[in-house]
């Protein structure tokens, strides 16, 4: 079985999903800048998926959200060129933070149109942070931001299912 790479910033570096066929590539702090910059690391591992999060940190540092469009489009654009599989996984949406979850449904929606223009799969996994009340689940949060134990169980029992590992 062929690896899959995990790519993103400080949510997937902390993911402690271990798995002997997933290459954990996230680094906090990473912007879709940053992770476009580290992009030719990503493409000399011998993989054949990759799974990218990322979009958070550029929405929190206020860039505009054309130039993480931007990114995104050229990340996709190289990892295509050597990945048989790139699945795009929706930002996470955030504690308390109504104006910042209107630009991570922004850039979600974007992000999801990649899919038909770029043949890539594209999963939003917030739902699963909600509850009944479609309040998000604190107990998935350690800091409104960052998945707990709990949080992280609930995101890679999806991931799972979608990579059939």
């Amino acid at each position: 079985m062929k690896k899959t790479i995990m790519l993103g910033d400080s949510i997937t570096e902390w993911n402690p999903l271990i798995d002997k066929n997933i290459i954990n590539m996230g680094v906090a702090g990473d912007t879709t800048r940053d992770i476009f910059w580290r992009i030719d690391e990503v493409k000399s591992i011998e993989a054949d998926k990759v799974v990218l999060m990322a979009g958070i940190n550029d929405i929190l540092m206020r860039f505009p959200i054309e130039k993480v469009y931007e990114f995104y489009k050229k990340i996709v654009s190289s990892l295509k060129e050597n990945f048989e599989e790139i699945m795009l996984l929706g930002v996470l949406p955030i504690e308390g933070d109504d104006e910042i979850n209107m630009k991570i449904s922004q850039v979600n929606s974007f992000i999801e149109g990649l899919e038909e223009k770029n043949r890539v799969c594209f999963f939003d996994f917030s739902k699963s942070l909600f509850d009944e009340e479609f309040s998000l689940n604190s107990s998935f949060y350690t800091d409104g931001l960052h998945l707990s134990y709990e949080g992280y169980e609930s995101l890679n029992k999806e991931i799972l299912k979608l990579l059939s590992l």
